[in-house]
């Protein structure tokens, strides 16, 4: 068989062969899985479960598709590609760099444990296109807004106020994106949480109105607010904000975005409902994960580099608490986010 010599892709081109699964299993540390011809997984090696935490059990009978969250190229298997990327559905969203021979009755796949380069890459490139989006307006904006001001004096002169506000929003803007990225680079570190401090949601809210300015701002009601947070405020605003932000841009221009507050049992309850686009049920499970933005014309409208959720997530773990969402389509959406309360 010559099986890890022999160039794979040119065993898997040129040969047809019949495999002994348990004997190959044995020779190699590699997760091995044999694939039938429907494309459903008929064996799944020891090593393939100490690898992705999933048990033969679970594999066998079920395709790739609905064991990993991702399989890069997509599966049609009257043409199966030689390699594939699988990514595990797991809390790092780890990724397995998979070889595809062909055997007699199906596929073979091998897929090992070095995977972290994989993923950096991964990383690296939603890092530069997250980056490249969300910076390249603001640029092109405030490049714009300073070409008219040398250039056209006259015309400066009557629209001054004007050009110098929206070269500070998007001064701004560019601001928080960076500090969104640097604090990415945070989550998951001990030091994310440094302080702890008393405070209330009602001051929370009156930084994150300073942030936002008073027409959007004006657009927020607050229900019972008065309510004890403990935490970091800087960070705490900052998760809430993102939440605020988000209902405003996925709003109509007039409609309110509520935010409310309770106590029970020791947990500081803060929700932010908007009676906005909603999320699609499918996209659920994937909003608080670092990049992920809804495909849809609105969102590429209104911008965004598909931080915010997961910084607002990140940062109520932090404090011990977590992040969840209900939403219905042309409904509107409620974000909820729960804080223990420290002595």
């Amino acid at each position: 068989m010559d099986f890890g010599r022999s160039p794979l892709k040119d065993v898997a081109t040129h040969v047809r062969i019949d495999v002994d699964f348990d004997a190959l299993s044995r020779m190699t540390s590699d997760g091995i899985a044999r694939i039938s011809a429907e494309g459903l997984v008929a064996a799944w090696s020891p090593a393939a479960t100490a690898i992705t935490g999933i048990t033969r059990a679970e594999a066998v009978g079920r395709s790739l598709d609905e064991l990993f969250s991702r399989v890069e190229p997509p599966l049609g298997f009257a043409l199966v590609p030689e390699d594939l990327t699988l990514e595990c559905k797991d809390e790092n969203r780890s990724f397995l760099h998979a070889t595809v021979l062909t055997i007699d009755d199906g596929w073979l796949l091998s897929f090992g444990r070095e995977t972290r380069f994989a993923a950096i890459e991964q990383l690296k490139s939603e890092i530069v296109t997250a980056v490249s989006h969300e910076l390249k307006t603001p640029i092109a904006t405030i490049k714009a807004f300073a070409t008219t001001l040398r250039d056209n004096p006259q015309e400066s002169t009557r629209n001054l106020a004007e050009y110098l506000e929206t070269i500070e929003e998007q001064a701004d803007r560019l601001a928080r994106a960076v500090d969104d990225l640097l604090l990415v680079g945070r989550v998951g570190a001990e030091f994310l949480l440094t302080r702890r401090e008393h405070t209330t949601l009602d001051a929370i809210l009156d930084r994150i109105a300073d942030r936002l300015g008073p027409s959007a701002s004006s657009r927020i009601a607050r229900e019972s607010t008065d309510v004890e947070l403990t935490g970091d405020p800087e960070l705490l605003a900052e998760a809430i904000s993102h939440l605020i932000e988000n209902a405003l841009k996925f709003s109509a221009d007039a409609a309110e975005v509520t935010t409310k507050g309770a106590l029970e049992n020791g947990i500081c309850i803060v929700q932010v409902a908007d009676r906005g686009i909603g999320i699609a049920e499918e996209h659920l499970p994937y909003i608080f994960e670092r990049f992920y933005r809804v495909e849809r014309n609105l969102t590429a409208a209104t911008g965004g580099s598909g931080l915010g959720l997961f910084v607002a997530g990140a940062v109520a773990r932090a404090h011990g608490g977590s992040l969840e969402v209900s939403s219905t389509v042309h409904v509107g959406s409620t974000f909820t986010m729960r804080i223990p309360v420290r002595q």
